[in-house]
């Protein structure tokens, strides 16, 4: 059977079996309301993992065959291929009365059919703890390392590179949190690194991208004081540092892309009833470049992460973003990214969730003259055959409309997964 004929068979199988449920939605009548779809307990569905000792350990493993019709995400002369996708991951946590630790490692490896040097291997291990000091007191810990390979959509990927451009992150975070009745407080700092290897060139040669490598150094402080059980109040502020690598008079090296930013915002996480919960916070944040040639950047900062639980069987969730984000683009110091996003989940039975979600965002650059405006859309069907296996099949659309001339592209993916767990 083609690869053609296995996404139509898949799509023909989750329309038949939405059609069946949709006569039976209903069955699930206890209002559960308080948890969002994609998040509550199934016992019938849920993968049971494996005791050991204190630890319960999560194995799973997928298969997903991807159609991409537009894998390079060029304005034109696209290239559309099937790209069947393997990955599996663990899990283990800890079920200890006080303290936490849990630790996770991946991998997933790409295999285009046509286009084997989009072919890539990623892979990633991490972990995190929590050590409980006092009742109101404890210290979060986490790190992380992982190898990954850049989207060919991403704004800073190399136009020339005749493959995925491959890099290494680096994380490590710390956070003291202390509670005094209704008042708390945390101090925080994280540090991220990335490094970024040379890529082949179109045509012949390398790519050079030492001059992206870089560590990043965060600071925050947070004050909250809870105005309820389900409702809390707080001011942030968070300072950081961007420390290139390779700074002039290094070969190759023209601009200075240090720089230092602060952000302050005052916020509300809150729980109203079983009908709404989440984060929202709002405030300032700017970014200042050492190079005398680039312009700081500043503006409003502002984020959102809602659930609406608008009835037992459907959940809303609102998020939205602000962001200085890095870039190597030629003659800009940095963009401002915003972008909001609509997702609905749907139980239309209890094995079988609807999905479908619509996003917006814009990247403005700082010191030139771009814009980049982004538009995506999905829908997706997963459906729960018991507790070691689910099926999924996904529909993604990205557009992207930019100033610079040739930057624009559309793209559309259908791919259908097959996940195994334990």
């Amino acid at each position: 059977m083609s690869r053609h004929s296995i996404l139509k068979a898949a799509l023909t199988l989750c329309v038949v079996t939405g059609v069946t449920g949709a006569a039976l939605a209903e069955e699930a009548t206890t209002d559960q309301r308080g948890v969002s779809v994609k998040e509550r307990a199934r016992p019938d569905y849920d993968a049971a993992g494996i005791r050991a000792g204190s630890f319960m350990v999560y194995p799973t493993a997928s298969v997903s065959e991807i159609y991409d019709d537009n894998i390079y995400a060029v304005d034109t002369g696209e290239t559309d291929d099937f790209i069947t996708k393997l990955a599996s991951s663990v899990a283990v946590n800890s079920n200890w009365n006080r303290h936490a630790l849990n630790l996770n490692a991946g991998l997933s490896q790409l295999l285009y059919a046509d286009n084997t040097d989009e072919d890539n291997f990623n892979w990633n291990i991490g972990g995190s703890a929590r050590l409980d000091i006092l009742r109101d007191t404890n210290v979060s810990v986490n790190a992380g390392f992982a190898q990954a390979h850049e989207d060919r959509g991403s704004p800073s990927s190399p136009g020339l590179a005749a493959e995925p451009t491959e890099y290494f992150t680096t994380d490590a975070g710390v956070t003291f949190f202390q509670r005094f009745n209704r008042l708390f407080g945390e101090l925080g700092a994280t540090y991220m690194k990335y490094d970024y290897k040379d890529v082949d060139a179109v045509g012949g040669g390398t790519i050079n991208q030492d001059q992206r490598d870089r560590n990043e150094y965060t600071q925050s402080l947070k004050l909250g004081y809870s105005v309820s059980p389900d409702t809390s109040l707080y001011i942030r502020g968070t300072l950081n540092q961007r420390d290139y690598r390779l700074r002039p008079p290094s070969v190759g090296i023209t601009v200075d892309r240090n720089s230092n930013g602060y952000e302050v915002v005052g916020g509300s996480d809150f729980k109203i009833s079983n009908i709404m919960q989440g984060g929202v916070y709002v405030g300032y944040h700017e970014q200042d470049y050492e190079a005398v040639g680039l312009s700081n950047a500043s503006g409003v900062a502002f984020g959102a992460d809602v659930d609406w639980f608008i009835t037992p069987l459907t959940t809303i969730n609102l998020n939205a973003s602000s962001s200085i984000q890095e870039t190597t683009t030629a003659g800009a110091s940095g963009y401002q990214s915003m972008g909001v996003g609509l997702t609905v989940d749907h139980e239309l039975l209890r094995n079988v969730i609807l999905s479908g979600n619509v996003g917006y965002s814009n990247d403005d650059y700082d010191t030139i003259s771009r814009q980049d405006d982004y538009i995506s859309a999905g829908l997706g069907v997963d459906y729960l055959l018991n507790r070691n296996f689910e099926l999924g099949l996904k529909y993604d659309y990205k557009d992207r409309n930019s100033d610079i001339v040739g930057n624009d592209y559309s793209r559309n993916q259908l791919g259908l997964t097959l996940t195994g767990k334990l």
